[in-house]
């Protein structure tokens, strides 16, 4: 009997796993979490939808934002130390007083909108968007 209880409890366990695995239930967290605290250091938001989202001052250092749709998103001040932006959408994104300057920042997408105003980039600091 016992055999067949801990044989339930590891196919339990193992859907649980699955499940929230496959279905993205961390990474939902994750995002609800940078959402109520500003910040998710070395968090896994790889292609996260955070369009138009108000980051001012986030703490997203070494956080996997690859792909990441942050178009429109505010996100003045916000802290990008070693965090991965490859491919990332920032068209229109208001980058004032950003720390970029060890951020990947490889095929990432901006526009004219985009705003770079005291930004700190790894081509140095960066007031092309100041007005």
């Amino acid at each position: 009997m016992k055999k067949y209880i801990f044989a339930a409890f590891v196919v339990v366990l193992s859907v649980t796993c699955f499940a929230s695995y496959s279905f993205g239930l961390d990474e939902e967290s994750e995002n609800q979490k940078l959402m109520a605290l500003h910040s998710c250091v070395n968090c896994d938001l790889k292609e996260a939808r955070l369009t138009g989202a108000d980051l001012r001052f986030a703490n997203l250092a070494l956080t996997d934002l690859a792909r990441a749709r942050l178009a429109g998103a505010d996100l003045t001040g916000a802290n990008f130390a070693r965090a991965n932006l490859q491919q990332a959408n920032l068209r229109g994104a208001n980058l004032t007083g950003a720390n970029l300057e060890t951020a990947k920042l490889f095929q990432v997408k901006i526009s004219e909108e985009t705003i770079f105003c005291k930004t700190k980039t790894p081509w140095g600091l960066d007031n092309s968007g100041c007005k």
